[in-house]
C-alpha cells in the first residue's frame, strides 16, 4: 500500500471518530477531471492489457460513474505507468503547465534512459498534484467542521443572551440587559474574527511558509477548536470589561479628550443608579452613544489584542506611579 493510500485511510479512520462532513462528491466537483483520467485509459494501445494493475484499472474506469476520491488518483497513476511514450510525453508537457511547485526538472530525450526518467519524473510530478489536491480535501473537511462548532458556540451564547437580558429587562435591571447584550457583541466580533482568517487561509508546502497552509497547519486546525471557541468566548469578557472601562472614565488616562469626545460613548453615571435601577448608569446617554457602544462592544471581540494592550497600559501606568512613589516608611532602628 502507497503512502497516499496510507493518508486516506488514516483520514477514513478519524472521520470515523470525528464529526466530519464526507469528501466532495467526485462527480459533482470532478466530472471532467474523471472524464479525462477514463479516456486516457481507454486510449492507451491493445498490448498494455498485458501489463499489470490493467484488469483492476479497467474495473475502476468502468464503475466510474460511483468512484471515489482513492479509487480517482489510483487510476490516474495506473495509467501514467502503462502509458506508451508518446502518450506519456504528451501527459509531461500537461504535467509541466500545474501550478504546483515542484523541485524537479523534466529530463530531456538526450538522457540515458529517457523513457524510464520520464515515466519517473512524470509518476512524481502527478504525486505532488495529487497531494495538493488532498490537502484541499482535508481543509475543506476541517473548515467545515471548525465553522460547525463557531456556528453551534454562537448560536447557545445567543439564547442564553437573549434569556438572560429579557428576564433582566422585565425585572427592571436594564443595565444587566445591557451587559447581555455588550457579550454576545464581543463574541459575535469574535466569530467574525475567526471566520476571516479561516477563509483567508490557503495552501502551502512545508518548505513554501509564504505560500498558505501546510499539512501541519491542518493538523493545528483541528486539534485547536477548543482554542478557537474560547477565544470567541473571550471576546465576549473583553466587550463587558471594555464596556465598563468606557463607563468608568479610566479610558480618560490613555487617550485624549478630542478622541474621546469624538469616538467613545458616554454614559449617564453613577448618580442616575437609584432612577435607572441596578446598574443603569451603564445605559448611553443618548442613542448615537448606544450605537457607538455597540460598534466598540463588536470591535473588543474582533481585535483580541485591544482590551490586553489597554490593560497593559493601565498596569504600566500605575506600577511605574509606584516605583515613583516616595517611600515614607520609616527607617526601623
Amino acid at each position: 500500500m502507497s503512502q497516499h493510500e496510507n493518508l486516506l485511510d488514516g483520514i477514513a479512520g478519524v472521520s470515523a471518530m470525528r464529526r466530519y462532513r464526507p469528501f466532495a462528491q467526485v462527480r459533482a466537483v470532478g466530472g471532467p477531471y474523471v472524464d479525462q483520467v477514463v479516456s486516457e485509459f481507454h486510449a492507451l494501445p491493445p498490448e498494455a492489457a498485458a501489463l499489470p494493475r490493467y484488469e483492476e484499472a479497467r474495473r475502476v474506469a468502468d464503475n466510474k460513474a460511483h468512484i471515489d476520491w482513492q479509487q480517482l488518483f489510483t487510476l490516474e497513476l495506473w495509467v501514467l505507468q502503462m502509458m506508451p511514450l508518446p502518450q506519456l510525453e504528451a501527459r509531461a508537457a500537461s504535467l509541466i503547465q500545474w501550478s504546483v511547485p515542484t523541485t524537479s526538472e523534466c529530463p530531456k530525450p538526450s538522457h540515458a534512459d529517457y523513457e524510464a526518467a520520464l515515466r519517473g519524473w512524470a509518476v512524481n510530478r502527478l504525486t505532488e498534484c495529487q497531494w495538493a489536491f488532498r490537502k484541499s480535501l482535508l481543509r475543506e473537511q476541517e473548515s467545515w467542521r471548525l465553522r460547525r462548532r463557531m456556528n453551534e458556540t454562537l448560536l447557545v451564547v445567543s439564547v442564553l443572551a437573549v434569556i438572560f437580558g429579557t428576564a433582566a429587562a422585565l425585572l427592571g435591571w436594564n443595565g444587566l440587559a445591557l451587559v447581555a447584550g455588550v457579550a454576545w457583541l464581543g463574541v459575535a466580533g469574535g466569530y467574525a474574527s475567526v471566520s476571516r482568517r479561516v477563509q483567508m487561509a490557503g495552501l502551502k508546502r512545508p518548505a513554501a511558509p509564504h505560500e498558505g497552509m501546510a499539512l501541519g497547519d491542518l493538523c493545528a486546525l483541528d486539534v485547536g477548536q477548543d482554542s478557537i471557541v474560547q477565544g470567541m468566548l473571550l471576546g465576549g469578557l473583553f466587550a463587558v470589561i471594555g464596556m465598563f472601562i468606557l463607563a468608568s472614565g479610566l479610558i480618560d488616562t490613555v487617550f485624549s479628550p478630542a478622541l474621546i469626545g469624538a469616538l467613545l460613548p458616554h454614559f449617564g453615571g453613577p448618580a442616575d443608579m437609584a432612577e435607572q435601577g441596578y446598574l443603569g448608569w451603564l445605559a448611553p446617554t443618548v442613542s448615537k452613544d448606544v450605537a457607538r457602544l455597540a460598534v466598540w462592544s463588536f470591535l473588543f471581540g474582533f481585535t483580541e489584542r485591544l482590551i490586553p494592550d489597554v490593560l497593559d497600559r493601565f498596569s504600566g501606568r500605575f506600577m511605574q506611579a509606584t516605583k515613583d512613589k516616595p517611600d515614607t516608611r520609616r527607617k526601623s532602628s
